[in-house]
């Protein structure tokens, strides 16, 4: 009889201790935290993370918002944080993920939830245990993010290099016109521009370069440039101009006609913005396709360059 005292009182003792073991290790509040760092500029990320559309184009399953049993659905976002709720049958709670700055091309994400564990001892150890799994999977989802993001193409709509000037020494011209000029219009400045090299015994060394700029509804001012080999000299029709060699400048190619390269001009200059660059000179066109010797503008091969510091 005294010994089977003992053995009661033995595993009541366990059982306390396990219980206290419990109530210490595993909290009453569980905080369930995953984070990852993105080379990206935080901007760009936020307009992606916006549209909820976008979200389907990264996920990590083959099923947009969902991993294994688990449901995730945005309930909303504000100041660079979104609130997720994520549901397993009939548990539920929700989520933050917080979009934080860490310098013009880089930020971070955080995704956090609280996990209320309850008094139960048992309770606690299941829901410490989903905890963890909740968890893997915010490392999972972030990962994938993290793969999505880091990719210009997919915030801009095409891939941006940033690289250095090649060619410093230009021959260039301007002109004026009451519409937007056409191809022939471009050509024709083009066509002046390389007569005055010939005639100054001047070597080409890369592709025509062009910015249109829309003055006024009736008025567009057109500037044509050639990279030569050596500078020429000024007249009243054309000008030399410098560009600084080894100086920084955004690069992108571009297949398509005028409405895609005027498209792309508008997310270079997100992509400027967004990484809080300033610019010495204009942004330009390389004309890589001769667009008099092809129709068809969706074999048109542009290439954008932005000069920036």
């Amino acid at each position: 009889m005294l010994l089977m005292k003992k053995i009661i009182l033995f595993v009541i003792i366990v059982l306390l201790v396990a219980i206290g073991a419990v109530y210490l290790f595993f909290p009453g509040n569980k905080q369930v935290v995953a984070s990852m760092p993105v080379k990206a500029a935080l901007p760009g990320v936020y307009r992606i993370m916006s549209a909820d559309s976008n979200w389907k184009k990264w996920w990590p399953s083959s099923t947009a918002f969902q991993i294994y049993d688990y449901q995730f659905k945005i309930e909303g976002h504000i100041f660079n944080a979104f609130d997720i709720s994520i549901k397993k049958r009939n548990d539920s709670l929700i989520s933050r993920i917080d979009l934080a700055f860490i310098k013009a091309d880089s930020m971070s994400i955080g995704w956090t939830a609280q996990i209320n564990t309850g008094r139960n001892p048992f309770n606690r150890i299941l829901k410490v245990t989903k905890a963890k799994e909740i968890e893997k999977h915010m490392s999972l989802i972030l990962t994938a993010l993290k793969n999505f993001l880091e990719k210009t193409e997919n915030i801009y709509g095409f891939h941006i290099s940033e690289t250095t000037v090649k060619d410093s020494v230009l021959i260039s011209t301007r002109s004026s016109f009451k519409q937007s000029p056409s191809v022939n219009d471009i050509d024709g400045i083009i066509q002046n521009l390389r007569k005055y090299i010939v005639a100054n015994g001047a070597e080409e060394k890369n592709f025509p370069m062009l910015n249109i700029l829309k003055a006024e509804e009736d008025h567009y001012e057109v500037m044509v440039a050639i990279p030569v080999d050596r500078k020429l000299p000024e007249t009243n029709e054309f000008a030399p101009k410098f560009m600084l060699k080894g100086g920084y400048i955004l690069e992108a190619e571009i297949n398509g006609g005028l409405y895609s390269i005027e498209k792309a001009f508008a997310e270079f200059e997100n992509y400027r913005s967004d990484h809080k660059y300033t610019s010495p000179a204009i942004p330009y066109q390389l004309l890589v396709t001769d667009r008099t010797k092809e129709a068809d503008t969706a074999k048109w091969i542009t290439k954008l360059y932005y000069p920036v510091f």
